[in-house]
């Protein structure tokens, strides 16, 4: 009998689960030395190209089994080619019902790029996340404990049962389980040939009344320990075979379905491997749902590793529906930009401190982003008499769950209200006949270039939203809306990208020039500007041109290019008809861009016309499209031209407030 009361366990058993589709999946060259179940990484490119695409087949499938029996799955894109363990997220990270989500150090250098911030963003916007922890620092002094790989954590007791290896060190346990607050149970465990078994979830599943474990494999002065504990907790014990490991029969995971079903999920290699006794043994209430995974078994792990299991409570009035973040690009589009509105200020400002630092125009202060919203909203209202706005400010909508996922933003007319700086690089050169000296050097001027320019600015989408046309129709809504009042914007705009930053976050630019000047830090400099104005700017940068050849290298190399992160927002702007002439930003050395308004490929394309509304639009091509007045909505969707109509979805046609007959703004992507 379980000392576990039916309804606690039904609120400890997960019911929702993270998911990494992989994207170069293969068996890690890195942990072939300690991993005996994973299988040699095969000699040629073709054979691995099977592999990664037979693996990323049994995961849709796995998805599309849990998502069936009702099971919460979110699914996330593996990012990294250089990543080939993305698809075991277990292993880099845990959830508590506390609210507490923990990020691991991991043993191999490979896996420690699998730790994903956008990931940690998801969990907190959704769930009831009241701490995050990170002790991926453990491993500068080789303190390894690889999440729920190495530690299978009784939720129900607040236990961990640890085999303790080089993916586990006892050091590196206790601190872990101090800082979650559950109570450690390390052991030794070997196989046949005396070698470490390397992970605890590869022969051991504790769920809310039973447990799966090899006893056999446990070293004899350890086995009693353990064995007592799981009676002691009322679990049900199964005992297998090292065979049976080798099958991944220990790799299984307890999950709870929307409807309160029970189910453990385990591969079908592990369920061939169990015979009907041990079947027997399981409780009555729980359902095996096996699922094949034999090729991503290649690579160590099995279904168990691939599911991050999910304790945490939703925020309220959060509905958590299955999100598939790797797909949507396959699904009519669920997201619309709009002018921001009056109780926005909350979603703007957790937008704003994921942007932060580097996006001067859209600092992490809550006053000045709630002056911000307050100004557009005043701004918009000039439209109505053919005015110019001199702020305009957009926002991405998720439509299901009303989430703001990004930003973007257009200011009317630079230095109208505040000087605007840039530095123009120029090439001097400088001559002596008398010693036969001849001399090219680059400058930096400092300039206004810009003044009187439009900006678009404030672009920013949430990491795990940067996908399909997400990015596109944030930065061509603008375009778009400049094109429809040309009448009342000027001739030229400009883009000011985010600039370099290294490793530590610091910008190279910043720390060799405007350091000397400003008594602040790059961020610091950042935020003041955005919140006081740019007049210490004036006060304080030199008023001399700057030799590019006495700055550091790292300051030279930083020099017109952008932030990491905006490289592909550059490339949208070359295709869009901007070009770099060679002025940069001057506090972190990010090259501007420029353009006619006129001559921006959106505004080139944009057409009116009249609307028809079917249920669903199955053919056509996916355009950009908008309303033709207030309140002002965008998106991309799909459309089947036919002639001067077009045919949209009542999807799109709700989310635009239009109604058959009405005539929209279109424009190719």
């Amino acid at each position: 009998m379980s000392l576990i009361t039916a309804s606690t366990s039904e609120a400890s058993i997960p019911q929702h689960v993270l998911m990494v589709r992989p994207l170069a999946f293969r068996p890690n060259e890195q942990t072939a030395n300690d991993n005996r179940f994973q299988q040699p990484l095969p000699d040629n490119q073709t054979a691995l190209k099977a592999i990664a695409q037979q693996a990323t087949s049994e995961f849709d499938a796995m998805v599309q089994i849990l998502e069936s029996n009702r099971i919460t799955v979110s699914v996330f894109e593996a990012t990294d080619p250089n990543t080939p363990d993305a698809i075991f997220p277990n292993n880099w990270l845990s959830t508590h019902s506390n609210g507490l989500t923990v990020t691991y150090p991991m043993y191999c250098e490979n896996r420690r790029a699998e730790r994903r911030e956008d990931v940690l963003s998801y969990l907190s916007r959704n769930f009831d996340v009241k701490n995050r922890r990170d002790l991926s620092a453990f491993e500068k002094n080789g303190l390894i404990v690889e999440g729920t790989g190495a530690m299978v954590i009784d939720h129900f007791n607040n236990l961990a049962y640890v085999c303790l290896s080089q993916r586990a060190n006892r050091e590196a346990v206790k601190k872990a389980c101090d800082l979650i607050g559950i109570t450690p149970i390390c052991f030794n465990a070997y196989d046949s040939n005396g070698d470490s078994v390397y992970h605890t979830n590869v022969m051991m599943s504790v769920g809310s009344d039973f447990a799966i474990v090899a006893s056999d494999m446990i070293a004899p002065e350890d086995k009693g320990k353990v064995i007592s504990t799981l009676q002691e907790t009322g679990k049900a014990i199964v005992h297998i075979s090292e065979e049976q490991v080798n099958a991944f029969a220990g790799n299984c995971l307890e999950l709870l379905n929307e409807h309160g079903q029970t189910f453990l999920v385990l591969s079908k290699t592990a369920h061939k491997s169990l015979n009907n006794h041990q079947i027997a043994q399981l409780p009555a209430h729980l359902t095996l749902l096996p699922i094949a995974v034999p090729t991503i078994e290649m690579a160590g792990g099995s279904v168990r590793c691939m599911m991050a299991d999910i304790h945490l409570s939703r925020k309220q009035g959060r509905s958590v529906k299955t999100v598939h973040h790797a797909r949507e690009q396959d699904k009519e589009p669920n997201v619309r930009i709009r002018l921001v509105q009056e109780g926005d200020l909350d979603n703007l400002l957790m937008l704003a401190k994921a942007a932060s630092p580097g996006m001067t125009t859209f600092p992490p202060d809550a006053e000045t982003l709630d002056a911000k919203l307050k100004r557009s909203l005043q701004e918009a209202e000039k439209l109505y008499r053919n005015e110019r706005p001199e702020y305009l400010l957009f926002v991405l909508e998720d439509l299901e769950s009303k989430v703001l996922i990004g930003t973007s933003a257009i200011f009317g007319e630079l230095g109208k209200e505040d000087s605007f700086y840039s530095y123009k690089r120029e090439k001097v050169t400088q001559r002596n006949t008398t010693i036969n000296a001849h001399y090219s050097h680059e400058v930096l001027h400092l300039s206004h270039h810009y003044e009187g320019y439009a900006e678009v600015a404030s672009l920013f989408l949430l990491p795990e939203y940067r996908k399909g046309v997400n990015g596109k129709l944030l930065t061509k809504v603008r375009y778009l809306f400049m094109g429809l009042h040309q009448s009342v914007f000027p001739k030229n705009v400009m883009a000011d990208l985010r600039g370099y930053v290294d490793k530590k976050g610091q910008s190279p630019f910043w720390e060799a020039v405007g350091r000397h000047f400003f008594p602040m830090t790059y961020a610091e400099a950042d935020l003041y500007g955005a919140v006081n104005g740019n007049q210490f700017i004036a006060d304080l940068m030199p008023k001399l041109p700057l030799y590019v050849n006495m700055l550091p290298e790292d300051a030279k190399a930083a020099i017109g290019r952008p932030h990491d992160d905006g490289r592909p927002a550059m490339a949208l702007l070359e295709k869009e008809g901007f070009k770099f002439t060679n002025y940069i930003d001057i506090f972190d050395g990010a090259p501007s861009m420029e353009a006619e308004i006129a001559g921006l490929k959106t505004v080139q394309m944009i057409r009116q016309v009249q609307i028809e509304v079917a249920n669903k639009v199955t053919q056509g091509s996916t355009s950009l499209i908008a309303t033709l007045s207030q309140p002002f909505y965008a998106m991309v969707a799909k459309v089947n031209k036919q002639g001067d109509i077009v045919v949209i979805s009542r999807k799109a046609a709700q989310a635009l407030n239009v109604n058959c007959g009405d005539t929209i703004l279109l424009s190719e992507l």
